[in-house]
């Protein structure tokens, strides 16, 4: 499953390609779902759907107890011995445990969703709503069983080739219904069902034909009470680490629905899709990072983790940076872009937490080299912590500042995560290289100050296309300085690049 004979370079290089590719095909899927919805429904039925998508993300940390994030820790471990018998047996009890809690979970929320509408929703839409979504509750976690295999195997191709035949279909299914004109909440909440179902027959296709047939097949499935202990353990943290973090994750939603209503939840869910277009270009390779230092933790070679850290912090610092500088300053024309001028607002929340999307970044390659090194307990710890300021911030910014203030929240509690986050990994690091950073931020502010005086005034008076088109040319013209500055220091990437080739 795992390519030995691969350099850790050629690893980023290849398998980051097919990331790459999937990505910008998946993204985009995704953008003209939500774009089609926003056209087609209303500020308030968006909020309730996504709402409700929400609820299904807070209750998802639960499906399976913690087992099939721990199959990202320990299956690598076992492609390397080539162990058969541990793999199928550990992917086994990770299926038991998703379908039952799946199962029990699904139930609960059909037969409470009158309760849920009424009390918390306080819509009577609401119920059919989540019913339907019990369905995608039980169906995307099977889904994500067959794609978790395929990421700690790192078959990048399949793994994200298999989200984007699910995202296709809903989309697909989306644009039937908004062109034969009977789209509304309902028909359209049933689109994410198709989707979900296409993906789990194309996943276990790929998985009987690629995996079960030349790997799995003559394996037994065992019973191997130390082998559960080390798994059942590991979950356990990895439970808490999933409730705290999908807590943190959509807190936020879930007070706003509480405490403003659908309306400015239909706005928030907006906001969360605006600052998620620059996640679409860095979690991929960001999230490739856990099955590679797994693989090399398991290997004990920490100092190509310190070299990958390192590498990562430098480039993706200013990576972040640039990316809430133009997020700030064209926040209310890319939601406008997008979502049409019903959505600005969005696009004015997005305002209140560009600027700390830059620790977002970096606490994202501090969590994955957590995990990859075994050290799940630290990330509860830090999420935990993270939590508590995030919900004490939002209550008490939602209550002076309404929505924006839950992004603000957001933002600031992201500062704690990333300082404790970055002091548990700092074993893992050969420093910063602040005069590199220093040098860009610098460019940063005086791009951002001549595009908020000499270039938003552009947009006013002219069509979502030509808003587009002009948006598109400032961000192409805006990074032409930054390649001219960093050539001597893009050469230098390269000679590193160059090392890394000879890694086994």
């Amino acid at each position: 499953m795992l390519n030995h004979t691969e350099s850790l370079a050629e690893k980023f290089i290849r398998k980051g390609f097919w990331l790459y590719l999937f990505s910008f095909l998946v993204g985009p899927l995704g953008y003209i779902v939500k774009i089609i919805l926003s056209a087609d429904l209303t500020v308030e039925e968006i909020g309730l759907l996504y709402g409700i998508l929400s609820l299904i993300g807070l209750l998802a940390v639960y499906h399976d107890l913690g087992l099939t994030e721990s199959l990202n820790f320990f299956l690598p471990k076992f492609i390397v011995k080539k162990d058969w018998t541990r793999f199928k047996s550990l992917v086994a009890y990770s299926l038991g445990a998703q379908v039952i809690t799946s199962t029990l979970i699904g139930l609960i929320l059909f037969f409470s969703s009158g309760y849920l509408a009424e009390h918390y929703f306080r819509s009577t839409e609401a119920v059919e709503v989540i019913q339907i979504f019990c369905l995608f509750f039980f169906g995307i976690n099977i889904h994500n069983m067959n794609t978790t295999i395929f990421w700690v195997s790192q078959n990048t191709k399949l793994q994200k080739g298999t989200e984007f035949l699910r995202m296709l279909f809903v989309m697909f299914f989306t644009l039937g219904l908004y062109f034969l004109d009977i789209g509304n909440l309902i028909t359209y909440t049933w689109t994410w069902i198709g989707g979900v179902a296409i993906g789990i027959g194309f996943g276990t296709y790929f998985m009987y034909r690629s995996y079960y047939i030349p790997y799995l097949r003559d394996a037994e499935i065992i019973y191997d009470k130390e082998l559960i202990r080390k798994v059942v353990k590991y979950a356990l943290w990895v439970v808490l680490a999933a409730n705290v973090g999908g807590v943190l994750g959509q807190v936020d939603m879930q007070l706003i629905i509480y405490l403003l209503g659908t309306k400015d939840a239909g706005y928030y869910t907006n906001y969360l899709s605006i600052i998620g277009i620059p996640f679409i270009i860095i979690t991929p390779i960001i999230g490739f990072l856990f099955p590679v230092i797994s693989e090399l933790h398991g290997k004990e070679d920490e100092g190509k983790i310190a070299i990958i850290k390192t590498l990562f912090y430098k480039y993706f610092a200013i990576i972040g940076a640039f990316t809430g500088m133009f997020m700030f300053v064209f926040g209310p024309e890319i939601a406008q872009i997008l979502f049409g001028a019903k959505f600005a607002i969005s696009g004015v929340i997005l305002q209140y937490s560009a600027f700390f999307i830059v620790l977002n970044f970096l606490l994202q390659i501090n969590f994955q080299i957590l995990a990859g090194v075994g050290r799940i307990h630290e990330r509860v710890k830090i999420l935990a912590i993270g939590l508590v300021i995030n919900i004490i911030l939002n209550l008490i910014l939602i209550h002076y500042y309404g929505v924006y203030g839950s992004a603000l929240a957001v933002g600031l509690s992201w500062i704690p995560i990333w300082y404790l986050s970055d002091r548990k990994t700092r074993m893992y690091s050969h420093g910063f290289d602040f005069v590199f950073f220093l040098k860009n931020l610098t460019l940063i502010g005086v791009i951002g100050v001549l595009s908020w005086y000499y270039l938003t005034p552009l947009f006013i008076g002219t069509l979502r296309v030509q808003w587009l088109l002009l948006l598109v040319g400032i961000a192409f013209l805006t990074v032409l300085p930054f390649v001219a500055l960093n050539l001597k220091e893009g050469k230098l990437f390269l000679g590193e690049l160059k090392k890394m080739r000879k890694w086994g």
